[in-house]
């Protein structure tokens, strides 16, 4: 949401600026860019700690605040500072930057939930997501943050208890989201495609045409009922479709 853009703002205030604040911003600009995060955190500290009255150590804050979302993951100490400049710089460009942050917060985690499952850091996505079910366990995108952790239990790590008992969760406590219909299709399929137990898997199915017979998903459902439990070489309708 902001790794790019902390830079572009920091040059913003640097501009015509010459003194030794402005060559520690622009040093830890150039340190970001070049993927020295530590350095970058140092350079910028110097300007808070020794130049705590000039304009640019809110800047500098700020980019720290978002090394340790964004490069760190360390979302409690970056949500903390975050929420510092809110309070210290509440009528300063950067001040509104980071309350906006803040309230955005719940879909920014959900986007880097989904990124670092990008990046194949199954375990970082996990527990990113499950950092933001426990500090906004009644954001209305919770739902959609335990559909993608049962996802990634189900495809990336394998784990198909654990997925079950996601997908079981949204159902539990999550009556009326669209990601309900969807978790008791996903638990029809492991049980069908996946653990191969079909008394189970026509439970579930069941279950999903009664509760939602009209769901676009009720079509492949149905199919999935039709063919339980047997080869796709063995089904009359699927061979024809292929000649």
């Amino acid at each position: 949401m902001k790794k790019l853009s902390i830079i572009i703002l920091s040059g913003l205030l640097i501009i015509s600026c010459g003194n030794s604040p402005g060559k520690f911003l622009e040093k830890g600009d150039k340190q970001i860019a070049n993927s020295e995060i530590e350095n970058a955190i140092i350079s910028y500290q110097k300007i808070i700690d020794n130049f705590p009255e000039d304009s640019l150590a809110q800047t500098a804050q700020y980019n720290i605040a978002w090394i340790l979302l964004n490069d760190k993951n360390n979302y409690s100490r970056g949500f903390e500072l975050l929420n510092k400049i809110t309070l210290d710089y509440s009528e300063t460009l950067i001040g509104k930057s980071a309350k906006e942050d803040i309230l955005n917060f719940p879909k920014w985690l959900m986007i880097k939930s989904s990124d670092l499952r990008s990046d194949t850091t199954i375990n970082e996505a996990i527990r990113t997501i499950d950092y933001l079910i426990s500090e906004y366990n009644d954001d209305p995108i919770i739902p959609e943050a335990l559909y993608l952790k049962g996802n990634i239990y189900l495809n990336d790590k394998k784990e198909f208890y654990r997925a079950l008992n996601t997908y079981q969760e949204i159902i539990s406590k999550y009556q009326g989201s669209s990601f309900v219909p969807m978790s008791q299709f996903m638990i029809g399929y492991i049980y069908a495609n996946v653990q191969t137990d079909i008394p189970k898997a026509k439970i579930a199915y069941k279950t999903f045409l009664k509760n939602y017979p009209e769901h676009e998903l009720a079509p492949s459902v149905q199919f999935e009922l039709e063919y339980l439990g047997k080869q796709i070489n063995n089904i009359d309708e699927l061979i024809s479709r292929n000649k």
